[in-house]
Formats: C-alpha cells, structure tokens, sequence
C-alpha cells in the first residue's frame, strides 16, 4: 500500500510540473505535455452568471500558423465541438472554438474563446 501511494505521488507531482497554467478574466487554462500533442483543461464563465464552460482532453499537434509556437485541435466525436488552441510567439495561448456551446451552461456560451496568459 505504501509503495501505491508513493508512486502515485511521484505520478502527481512529476505530471504537475510540466503542467502550465494560463488565465484571463474569468478563466483559466491548464496545458500539460502529451507526447507531441496537448492535454488541456478550460473553465470559464462571463463573471458572476450563473453559467460555466467546462472542457478539457487532448488535442492533436498541427503545424503552426504564422507567428505561432505551437498549434493544437481538439474535436468531440460526440458533437460539432472543435477547439483550436495556439501558442502565440509573444508568450500567450488562444483558444477559438466552434460547436462548443454544450461544454457551458447558457450564459457563458462562448466564454472560453480569447487569449490567456501566465
């Protein structure tokens, strides 16, 4: 039992490190390392609505655009639910969704899309 849990913690923290969190008024954004793709996790929410985005997996590498370090898309196999998420030269992360309006309750549909920072 000891050794379960202390390999868990290692798992724990050595996934948490290579984790990088970005934010911007009422969201956030957790990017860690898969491989060569992106696990992600977004919340946001327009403020004090009583509505959230919740969503989060792991998106695909594509080549980068222009400007970009990094470029990465997710698509739901359940829905029309596309989030392309770009790591921007100047530090930023993007995040432009489509479809997505199922990740979030009605008053902060459309809440995740913007630019975060650390």
């Amino acid at each position: 039992m000891k050794n379960t849990t202390a390999l868990l913690a290692l798992i724990l923290t050595a996934t948490s490190a290579s984790a990088t969190e970005y934010t911007r008024p009422n969201a956030s954004l957790i990017l860690t390392p898969d491989g060569h793709n992106m696990a992600f996790s977004i919340n946001s929410s327009y403020g004090e609505t009583t509505g959230v985005c919740n969503m989060e997996g792991v998106a695909q590498t594509v080549p980068p655009m222009s400007g970009q370090k990094g470029r990465w898309v997710w698509s739901d196999n359940n829905s029309q639910c596309v989030a392309v998420i770009s790591e921007i030269r100047s530090g930023l992360v993007e995040i432009t969704t489509k479809g997505c309006d199922g990740y979030c309750g009605l008053s902060a549909a459309g809440s995740m899309d913007g630019r975060y920072h650390q």
